[in-house]
């Protein structure tokens, strides 16, 4: 009996998946952010040692000047110094604990994958063994060498995947995404080499974060129909009328600084139009004028009456157009990548 044919299979799956990337979104993070620190303390390092230098050099006027930001900038490296323990251990746990997730994934994908497709399994299979190799680097190698190797292993995992895609969709729209990505990853291989595996390891996680929003993403609305709600959201011209209501937003983004000494910049203008429109009023910027408190009034009730309007439009034909093309649709459940091709 196949996993997915078991009882309560496809929540127990679905909570699975999400677990998992859910931890893998978090330590990637915090992955990224330690990268970013130890760039950050190797680049003060240096700027200490420059001025060093050129405090020996530096004329009696500028001596002090040399001095006090020798000192100042002493303090800073001081404090991120302080990271120093985190970067070397805590950070090899936490890359460990994000290449076993991606590896479980993997894993979990290649068991419960429903396609006819015979190589998917085999697909999914190869990419839990490099992630798990990933893993094991961290957890075994010297840190120094880790992320240099890592970054190969975690390369080789995600062009395999794109290639056994290419394999089985041959539609350009497809295969020349695909290529263009596999290009870049061969891209970072080369940053590994040239600029250091830390470096070219940070580019790489950075790529992808939109990548497991998207897998989430997909979780969240699996039982959404896309093609009906694309249909519906032209049929209902929604998209014309948030266009506007975005056009709207721009423009009073644009006259509301004039008007406001509170609100200085266009920025600042479309934050609070953005508040104003979700109703959500941060409180950190107001309207004090009468003209600047008018325009606050009208967005405030457009925006209520657009979202208001289109959300219930949009939500009664879906249902409309679900029950009517398929009342008897068994529930099932796709993965993120089965989707996506």
């Amino acid at each position: 009996m196949k996993i997915q044919e078991l009882k309560h299979s496809r929540t127990l799956i679905t909570v699975l998946q999400g677990l998992l990337l859910l931890v893998i979104l978090a330590t990637l993070f915090s992955v990224c952010i330690s990268l970013l620190k130890t760039g950050v303390r190797a680049d003060l390092n240096a700027m200490n040692e420059k001025l060093a230098g050129q405090q020996t050099v530096s004329t009696e006027g500028n001596d002090q000047q040399t001095i006090d930001g020798l000192e100042e900038l002493k303090k800073v490296t001081e404090e991120v110094e302080q990271y120093e323990g985190y970067n070397s251990g805590t950070l090899k746990l936490l890359a460990f604990i994000m290449y076993a997730a991606f590896a479980l994934l993997f894993l979990l994908r290649a068991l419960i994958t429903r396609d006819n497709w015979r190589l998917n399994q085999f697909r999914y299979g190869i990419g839990s063994l490099l992630f798990a190799a990933c893993a094991g680097i961290f957890l075994f190698t010297d840190s120094a060498i880790a992320p240099g190797l890592a970054t190969v292993l975690h390369v080789t995992a995600l062009i395999v995947d794109h290639i056994f895609s290419v394999i089985r969709n041959h539609k350009v729209r497809n295969v020349i995404p695909r290529i263009l990505f596999i290009l870049v990853l061969l891209f970072i291989v080369l940053c590994a080499f040239v600029m250091g595996g830390s470096t070219a390891l940070l580019y790489l996680l950075f790529m992808m974060v939109p990548r497991i929003f998207y897998y989430i993403a997909q979780i969240i609305f699996s039982r959404v129909k896309m093609d009906a709600l694309r249909k519906i959201v032209r049929k209902t011209y929604a998209a014309e009328i948030l266009f506007g209501m975005l056009l709207l937003i721009i423009a009073f983004s644009i006259i509301l600084p004039q008007l406001e000494t509170g609100i200085s910049s266009f920025g600042d203008a479309l934050w609070y139009c953005f508040a104003i429109v979700t109703t959500i009023g941060f409180g950190d910027f107001t309207a004090v004028t009468l003209p600047g408190r008018a325009v606050s009034v009208v967005l405030g009730l457009y925006g209520i009456i657009v979202v208001a309007l289109i959300t219930s439009i949009i939500v009664n034909f879906y249902n409309e157009t679900k029950n009517t093309e398929d009342p008897d649709e068994p529930e099932e459940m796709e993965t993120a990548e089965q989707v996506q091709e």
